[in-house]
């Protein structure tokens, strides 16, 4: 028999078909648990950003289990040579992500939401203001077979601002004041009837009030920040990461919804005067099993 020698050989991955225009997809498949789908994909975002213009690219991480993803501008730990020479035969270098912006939820105590927290970070929420045009987002899980709640947030999206909406300013004016309740009771607004009201507050009040894990704030404090606004400034060559590994999972689908809402109108709205990069790339670590 033959004597079996191990073989070594670089395997080429098109990059049109990670980052488009081809497909930009990849599937990564294994046995959950053990991070090595997420070690794999990390090295591919890393090898995208060192083997093309990483001044093309963004990348958005979302941090779902624990604070795996919270220490990617650290060093790496100590390889062995024969490691180190694998990285080199690919034309990589073995080195952390760099440029990289932490933004980890607000408690409700006003503290980070983490199970880790980076050396430098910022807290986000989100305050009425800030979510007036993302409630269809919070409601994405509710059935709605008629249509009633998505009328009701029309008439509350087109109202703030107006006469009919003057008191309205925070989670609470909106939840019990004018005109959506009057003395604790739901009332009928444009075609949606009290009783559809009621149902809405009652969604709401849970999301934002009794079960929140501190992510929706009547105001947000001078350190907390509008997730959305920070993106809207998103730079080629840097990494955003974006804890949600401790909400609930409403709140984790309304975070995902909204950067990606966030980043499809970016660029949609572009002209040459924006300075965007060609490409964002956004990677999500088994959402579905994320708190």
């Amino acid at each position: 028999m033959p004597e079996q020698r191990e073989v070594e050989a670089v395997v080429y991955l098109d990059s049109r078909y990670v980052i488009g225009p081809e497909s930009a997809h990849l599937n990564i498949s294994g046995i959950s648990g053990l991070a090595t789908k997420t070690s794999y994909a990390m090295f591919i975002l890393q090898s995208l950003l060192q083997s093309t213009n990483a001044e093309d690219i963004s990348v958005i991480i979302l941090n779902v289990k624990h604070g795996d993803l919270l220490q990617i501008d650290q060093e790496p730990i100590e390889l062995d040579e024969a490691q180190k020479a694998l990285w080199v035969k690919l034309g990589l270098a073995p080195r952390p992500f760099s440029n990289v912006h932490y933004y980890l939820p607000r408690a409700k105590n006003g503290s980070a939401n983490s199970y880790g927290a980076p050396r430098e970070y910022l807290l986000y929420a989100y305050s009425l203001e800030d979510s007036k045009d993302k409630l269809d987002l919070l409601f994405s899980g509710i059935p709605d077979p008629t249509d009633t709640i998505d009328s009701l947030i029309g008439e509350i999206v087109n109202g703030i601002g107006t006469k009919q909406f003057a008191g309205v300013n925070n989670w609470n004016s909106l939840l019990n004041g004018l005109p959506l309740a009057k003395d604790g009771v739901s009332q009928k607004i444009g075609d949606v009837k009290a009783s559809s009201v009621g149902k809405f507050r009652r969604h709401l009040r849970r999301m934002v009030q009794s079960r929140t894990s501190g992510l929706f704030a009547d105001q947000r404090s001078r350190n907390e920040h509008n997730l959305s606004e920070k993106l809207r400034g998103i730079e080629g060559g840097h990494t955003y990461v974006v804890d949600i590994a401790k909400l609930n999972d409403y709140e984790q689908t309304f975070v995902f919804g909204n950067i990606v809402r966030t980043i499809y109108e970016l660029f949609a709205e572009s002209d040459e005067t924006f300075n965007l990069p060609e490409k964002v790339v956004i990677f999500v670590d088994e959402l579905n099993k994320g708190g």
